[in-house]
């Protein structure tokens, strides 16, 4: 704290005095404008006042003299207006007059009272004029009822009039001292800044000497920390802090252009040349940053590539598994315009127990689905190995001939193969063969092996369901037999049960007829 007095004493004796004729001046300031704004006051309370005789009073004489002379209405315009400027010259001297705490503001309605009898009186006169009364006219004319205000007049407004007098020579002089007080405070201002002035100068130029050998450091820093071109910079001032400005905003930019995701910026100026300069600089730093969240972008987009065509095969599975033929055209077709693939087939184990092969289920080639009969026998040809191994096979140099299906337009067959078994646990059921002009990535043989799972898991149940509906089947055939047998059997009964009454029937009738003929005897 010592240190920083020390360092900034001119610069704190200059803020200080500043503050202190800063305070001051807005101190005269409020001084001169609250004076300026009472003076207009007392002007304004003074017109006002003078106004209840010179436009209210006369414009009411002048309007009842004219018309009563005359007759005619356009000669009442004075009275008129005095009728009607007389509550506001009132109600805004009574205003102002308890903003100046004027002790005697309550007389000024007993004037207003007489003002106003005065203007019931004129009233009068007028309408006795203009029913053509004219000797009552000159009668209440000759009352002078005019001379009773002015009296009442007169008794408040002198001492009204002398007041805001003294109220205005106050203010006229305390805005001549607040203006002599701004004129010594400047002058002391003057007197004293000039020898600090002179103080401020020599430490100006100490601090420009210490400026430029930090400027000359800032350059350094610049080439070791920021960005080094290479190149020998102008070392002055305004080059310095051109550069600086713009490695920062070189900076900035290339920072917030991979914030919006593009990672393809580049650092002006950084070439091979002065790459080697840059290892350990900013600059260099954010181009290694670059390419690893380049990387990290790449395997998001990958993930995100991965997650969105499992959710859309599964759902394909979901809804296509009751029919088997369906699933695989279904399934294979997506596969092969999701992998921007040429050709892709999908063969199912097929066959009982000893007795297994793999049959082509679906095939597509070039967007078209191929109408093809083919079997694989296990341990046979790629897929049959595939199948018996259990285990991925890629080819990125398809031999010639492999691929027999073509385009049908002289267009180029794939060289790239891969060959996927589809697995539910640990059983594989089918294999799916893909082939493409490009190679496979890590990724993609990935989302065909997830995908598969999907697809096994679907042709199992399929299989499992059909043995199940054949089962069903055979039981409700076996069923209608039995049926049939038992029918069979029950009219069987009925009719050696009907054969054996006849039976008995007939013998009770022989022995009747053997007991008659033994008794006739």
């Amino acid at each position: 704290m010592k240190k920083f007095f020390t360092d900034n004493w001119i610069i704190l004796i200059i803020g200080v005095a500043l503050a202190a004729s800063t305070i001051l001046a807005f101190h005269n300031n409020n001084i001169i404008q609250q004076n300026i704004a009472q003076q207009k006051e007392t002007v304004l309370v003074t017109q006002r006042t003078q106004q209840i005789l010179s436009s209210v009073m006369h414009g009411l004489d002048l309007g009842v003299r004219g018309f009563g002379l005359t007759k005619d209405q356009a000669m009442l315009r004075p009275f008129n207006e005095a009728v009607t400027t007389s509550p506001g010259i009132f109600r805004q001297l009574d205003s102002l007059l308890k903003k100046q705490e004027y002790n005697d503001a309550g007389k000024l309605d007993e004037v207003k009272r007489e003002v106003d009898n005065y203007i019931t009186f004129s009233k009068q006169m007028v309408e006795n004029a203009r029913i053509d009364s004219m000797r009552t006219f000159v009668a209440m004319l000759s009352e002078d009822r005019g001379y009773g205000v002015w009296k009442k007049y007169d008794e408040v407004s002198k001492p009204l009039l002398a007041f805001e007098n003294d109220l205005n020579q106050k203010a006229i002089s305390n805005y001549d001292a607040a203006m002599r007080s701004n004129l010594g405070l400047q002058l002391s201002i003057v007197i004293l800044a000039l020898p600090i002035l002179v103080l401020f100068v020599k430490r100006v130029r100490k601090e420009r000497e210490a400026r430029h050998a930090l400027l000359l450091e800032v350059e350094e820093n610049n080439r070791n920390y920021v960005f080094n071109s290479g190149e020998k910079d102008d070392s002055s001032a305004q080059a310095i802090n051109d550069a600086s400005i713009r490695n920062v905003r070189m900076a900035s930019e290339f920072i917030k252009s991979m914030t919006n995701g593009n990672y393809d910026v580049n650092w002006e100026g950084l070439n091979e040349k002065n790459s080697a300069l840059n290892a350990d600089t900013l600059a260099g730093n954010l181009l290694q940053m670059r390419e690893q969240l380049k990387k990290l972008k790449q395997e998001d987009d990958k993930r995100n590539w991965m997650n969105e065509g499992l959710a859309s095969f599964s759902e394909l599975v979901r809804n296509n598994q009751h029919d088997n033929t369906l699933l695989a055209d279904k399934c294979v077709s997506y596969l092969v315009k999701y992998l921007n693939a040429q050709q892709g087939s999908l063969f199912v184990l097929e066959g009982e127990e000893g007795d297994t092969y793999l049959e082509l289920k679906a095939c597509f080639a070039f967007d078209k689905k191929k109408w093809m009969e083919k079997r694989v026998d296990i341990g046979n040809g790629l897929v049959g190995q595939a199948f018996l191994e259990g285990d991925t096979i890629q080819l990125k140099d398809i031999p010639l001939g492999y691929t027999t299906i073509t385009s049908g337009l002289g267009d180029a067959t794939p060289r790239h193969l891969v060959i996927v078994p589809l697995k539910y646990d640990i059983t594989t059921v089918a294999i799916l063969e893909m082939a493409a002009f490009s190679d496979f990535e890590e990724h993609h043989i990935l989302f065909l092996k997830k995908a598969g799972e999907f697809l096994a898991s679907a042709i199992l149940n399929s299989q499992t369901t059909f043995k199940m509906k054949n089962l069903l089947e055979q039981a409700h055939i076996n069923e209608e037999q039995m049926r049939q047998r038992e029918e069979e059997m029950r009219q069987n009964m009925e009719e050696l049960q009907a054969t054996q009454e006849e039976l008995v029937r007939k013998e009770r009738e022989m022995q009747k007829r053997m007991a008659g003929e033994v008794s006739s005897k």
